[in-house]
């Protein structure tokens, strides 16, 4: 690391935060007069308040926050430097000048912008599907194809090839590895074999971006995820001149960049703009352990000599060495996950406790007592209590038992189980049977129980005189009607999603009608999901593998909290029910289940880390390394209690990595030497 010209602690600083005295490698960084920088940190060492610092002691030098631009990779690193701000004093009116965004959003005004109009955003992979067909059909009757012989065309309806193509767009465009490569030169499957593309698949790439761009003109006919970041990216390989892009920040004084572990060549190459045609300071900071988006082509050699290689800017390199987040118990164990030395300076302990489950039931009795015990202690706030999920289907069982317990509880990075997709599809069914939908007291809730029905019947709405209005405007119509008058939902039911689905769903639904309508005792869910066919639906309608997964699980968890009612009327209320207590409950000082991948920069008094356990986490169809940075970011989350439930039987590789001995007790032993 080069350490040479370093600015000495002696340098006093102008900006003096309120809520902390910042360490000598916070000072160093905080007051470097070194043009562009780079701070490598450890989890824990609080790097995003010493980016906030930086920011700070700009703005006290006489920089206006008009001329600050900070990207990241996330949302929730967007907010998480917001909070940071606002922590170390900086008042909220300024914090609402510094230009905050990612690195996607960033991108996608200065788009819009250039092309004055805003392009349709999709942002799921069932609604990209049917582009992905198009362009396979497109490649399969391209009579003027060289290699025709090379092709291997999918049977059309295969999700599986979707989410394998989906995967590659994402890593192709993340990469930018056949436009970069590739050139003028034609689309060989000797030169699909070079960059490790299968040829069918780099054939359907090059005709899916055709589509989306439509034949390559200046508006796309739709963005799907970080697309905006690679067409910016792909315009600036194209055509160096940026004098087009009116939302371009010229003037930008003071460029930020958190996250940058997870920067991928497209982020990069606008980076590289960005530093090339601003008088900008830059500060970057990052973990090269909590690089989770390699799937999208990130890259931690991005921190390394890229920035120097492509701009005439000297690079200095400042460490975080130390984590205050947690005490060197913590710090110990992260050190085996990342296979690097760790130090602490916290003034706090940490306490790290290993408990072993025998089902997910039980796995999630034992998560509800934690959070009641860590309620019951004086002062404590629920906030700072933090159920951290590899899975989202994990937080069924979860979720309902904390209901159980009246502990209220809020979510990020997923949607309470309740609102998820396929179970409003299942309280729409039992809704129509029940003819109970003004029973749903929330208007949006009724809004997602509609599209609901209709996005899982695979019907289509007709109405006369209408025909040349889209099933999406036609859509929000019904939804208007039925929010107002929930009467009108059997109406729509009958008239529209039976009328109009494929004879063999219209079939399965009349019979799920009429089972809840007649059918009583704790198996009628089970027998309703049975009728309808579900994990065929769920197959053909969802396109991820992991999604499919999650669904069956949300069901399998709705199963097993129906069968203490006789009736459909009985469970449809108690889901309501439900939700309107998680409504009640729900309140600023709510403990927070999250996924893992919502939480980087962020962190809690106590976490608790649940279903550890081989196949879920690590999940079987991932890489190793992301699984085990993702397992690093979710331990180093935690400040004072780190709180992990492993399946005694098959307990997860990752804790035997901190550790920990495999065991089959029912209760898991302290951590070896």
């Amino acid at each position: 690391m080069d350490t040479s010209n370093r600015p000495p602690a002696s340098v006093t600083a102008l900006f003096v935060p309120q809520t902390l005295s910042p360490t000598q490698e916070q000072h160093a960084i905080q007051t470097a007069a070194d043009r562009t920088i780079i701070v490598e940190a450890n989890a824990g060492a609080a790097k995003t308040t010493t980016l906030a610092l930086r920011m700070a002691e700009a703005w006290k030098r006489g920089t206006s926050p008009e001329f600050f631009t900070a990207l990241t990779y996330t949302q929730t690193a967007c907010d998480a430097l917001r909070a940071a701000l606002r922590k170390i004093g900086i008042p909220h009116a300024v914090i609402s000048r510094f230009r905050i965004q990612t690195f996607e959003g960033f991108c996608e005004e200065v788009l819009d912008e250039m092309l004055d109009a805003t392009v349709p955003r999709l942002h799921h992979a069932e609604e990209l599907r049917p582009f992905v067909w198009e362009a396979v059909r497109r490649v399969e009757e391209n009579e003027s194809e060289r290699w025709r012989s090379d092709l291997l065309m999918p049977s059309l309806g295969d999700n599986g090839l979707v989410e394998e193509f989906l995967d590659l767009n994402a890593l192709l465009k993340g990469s930018m590895r056949d436009l970069l490569e590739r050139g003028d030169s034609a689309a060989s499957p000797d030169y699909a074999a070079a960059i490790g593309v299968e040829y069918t698949q780099l054939k359907i790439f090059l005709a899916y971006e055709k589509i989306r761009r439509r034949e390559n003109a200046d508006k796309p006919r739709f963005r799907g995820p970080s697309d905006a970041t690679y067409d910016l990216a792909r315009l600036l390989c194209e055509d160096e001149s940026i004098e087009g892009l009116k939302a371009w920040p010229f003037s930008t004084k003071v460029l930020m960049v958190d996250e940058m572990h997870d920067l991928n060549h497209a982020m990069f190459r606008v980076l590289q703009k960005l530093l090339n045609t601003t008088p900008s300071l830059f500060c970057g900071v990052g973990d090269l352990d909590q690089v989770i988006h390699q799937s999208a082509g990130a890259d931690a050699r991005f921190m390394g000599d890229a920035i120097e290689t492509v701009t005439r800017r000297r690079v200095r390199r400042y460490p975080l060495t130390h984590s205050y987040r947690f005490s060197r118990a913590l710090a110990l164990k992260a050190g085996r996950i990342a296979e690097k030395p760790y130090s602490s300076m916290a003034e706090h302990e940490t306490k790290i406790s290993l408990a072993g489950y025998e089902s997910p039931e039980d796995c999630a009795r034992m998560v509800a007592e934690e959070a009641g015990r860590w309620q019951a202690r004086p002062r404590a706030k629920m906030n700072e209590f933090a159920i951290l999920l590899r899975h989202s289907y994990q937080s069924v069982h979860v979720e309902n038992a904390l209901l159980a317990r009246d502990i209220s509880y809020t979510t990020s990075g997923l949607e309470s189980y309740l609102l998820r997709p396929e179970v409003l599809f299942i309280r729409g069914v039992l809704a129509v049977a029940t003819d109970s939908l003004g029973s749903v007291a929330d208007d949006l809730t009724r809004e997602k129980v509609m599209q609901a029905l209709f996005f899982f019947s695979g019907s289509r709405i007709e109405v006369k005189g209408r025909e040349h209005e889209t099933q999406e405007a036609l859509l929000a119509d019904a939804v208007r009607s039925v929010k107002d008058a929930p009467g009108f939902l059997t109406h729509f039911f009958d008239n529209q999603i039976l009328r109009n689905a494929e004879p063999s769903m219209k079939r399965r639904l009349e019979r799920a009608v009429k089972l809840a309508r007649e059918q009583t005792g704790p198996q009628l869910l089970t027998e309703l999901l049975g009728v309808l066919k579900v994990e065929s639906i769920v197959n053909e309608v969802y396109v991820s593998r992991q999604r499919r997964r999650d669904a069956l699980g949300n069901l399998e968890g709705l199963q097993l909290a129906a069968a203490q009612f006789d009736t459909a009327s009985e469970y449809f209320q108690s889901l309501n029910d439900a939700e309107q207590k998680q409504r009640q409950l729900k309140k600023s000082d709510s403990l927070v289940i999250a996924s893992i991948t919502n939480v980087k920069g962020l962190e809690f008094d106590h976490v608790v880390l649940p279903y550890l356990a081989q196949g879920e986490f690590p999940a079987s169809s991932a890489a190793d390394s992301d699984e085990r940075n993702m397992f690093y970011v979710g331990i180093t989350r935690a400040r004072r209690f780190l709180t992990m439930l492993a399946r005694a039987d098959a307990p997860s590789s990752l804790v035997q990595k901190m550790g920990y001995k495999p065991a089959t007790a029912s209760r898991l032993p302290e951590p070896s030497a």
